[in-house]
């Protein structure tokens, strides 16, 4: 049978992998060839094509070359050094082609093991030289999303520029500057809790319960937290995962990165939405901050405008976390207008939209 994992239908792969991670691999394979088709790639989407390609080489190794040629004794059999350079090998993409050259000088080449083993490897020698040239096609914003910024660029340069949207993003600031401490404790305490739940569940004889896949199906933050606070240890007789010594250092890291992200984001995404009233307005007489609070993945303030027509309304801006039935983790900006009073002095009647507060006030 071909060892190729390359092909359509990926047969092989999909009689070695589980199904979560067969899909995750489907995905990635999908993602490089139209990475490769685009010329460029973020750094984010390189490293998770990169981490699902490796993991699924990595179990695929596992079933083809260690099961029948190491595990359970199997390699006492090995003749010569095949154990110590094969046995002991744990390819990923970018250590394929100098795997490859290893095996091709064993001098037992007609041995199985080996010729499984180039075949394996000679299968993904060209995706993984392909990687390692696509790193040099790592963009921080694809030309699409470039051309699209460019194209509103002035429009949003002149409205965000304006006197009025500025002293409002002022107060917006000032609302996550007054959390800021509030919300670092609660990101640390929630990316605690998910290295805490994977080390009370953790069993070294279960293989669900290993950094790879405990979060993989449900929780992407776990899944990633998980790979940069965890180590492996042992040798292939007997695997185990344990903490890093410095977990904590980088917890605090990425909650502090995790908190400077959501007041970015918050400022950034509300500022937008209340820009275009305060340009059509244009006389802002007095901004007024009236209520912060925030939790575990929220960012909620209230502001009160004031206009020199004697026109006013409050906005509640909101930052909230939602996840999708597959654990996907996205922001949504909910904003509802109170207290709506026009210039001629009358309230508006039922619900103010952002849409209403954009034609009507």
């Amino acid at each position: 049978m071909k060892l190729s994992i390359l092909n359509e239908d990926l047969s092989l792969i999909q009689s070695t992998m589980s199904e979560g991670r067969l899909k995750r691999f489907k995905s990635a394979l999908d993602d490089y060839r139209r990475y490769k088709e685009e010329g460029e790639q973020t750094a984010t989407e390189f490293k998770e094509m990169k981490e699902y390609l490796n993991s699924g080489i990595s179990e695929a190794w596992n079933q083809l070359i260690n099961q029948p040629f190491i595990y359970g004794g199997a390699w006492e059999k090995l003749p010569g050094n095949l154990n110590d350079v094969i046995g002991n090998m744990y390819p990923a993409l970018h250590t394929i082609p100098g795997a490859l050259k290893k095996v091709k000088k064993l001098s037992d080449q007609d041995h199985p093991m080996t010729k499984a083993a180039i075949e394996f490897l000679t299968s993904l020698e060209e995706i993984a030289t392909d990687i390692k040239g696509m790193k040099g096609n790592i963009v921080k914003k694809k030309r699409a999303a470039v051309e699209k910024e460019q194209t509103a660029s002035e429009a949003n340069r002149v409205m965000l520029g304006d006197d009025d949207v500025q002293r409002v993003k002022s107060a917006l600031e000032q609302i996550t500057e007054d959390l800021k401490q509030e919300l670092y404790e609660n990101n640390l305490q929630w990316i605690t809790r998910l290295v805490d739940r994977w080390a009370e569940q953790y069993d070294s004889e279960n293989d669900k319960t290993d950094p790879y896949e405990f979060y993989a199906k449900n929780n992407p933050m776990g899944y990633m937290i998980l790979q940069h606070v965890t180590k492996r240890e042992g040798d292939w007789r007997k695997t185990t995962y344990v903490l890093n010594d410095d977990y904590e250092a980088y917890l605090q890291k990425e909650a502090n990165n995790i908190t400077q992200d959501m007041m970015n984001k918050f400022v950034y995404k509300n500022t937008h939405k209340l820009a275009p009233i305060l340009v059509k307005k244009g006389n802002l007489k007095k901004v007024t901050l009236r209520h912060a609070s925030t939790d575990t993945g929220t960012i909620e303030g209230t502001l009160q405008l004031d206009f020199k027509d004697d026109s006013t309304f409050t906005v509640t801006s909101k930052l909230v976390w939602s996840y999708s039935r597959n654990g996907k983790q996205f922001t949504r900006y909910p904003t509802t207008f109170h207290n709506v009073k026009l210039a001629d002095g009358t309230k508006m009647a039922g619900r103010a939209s952002e849409e209403r507060m954009n034609s009507e006030f």
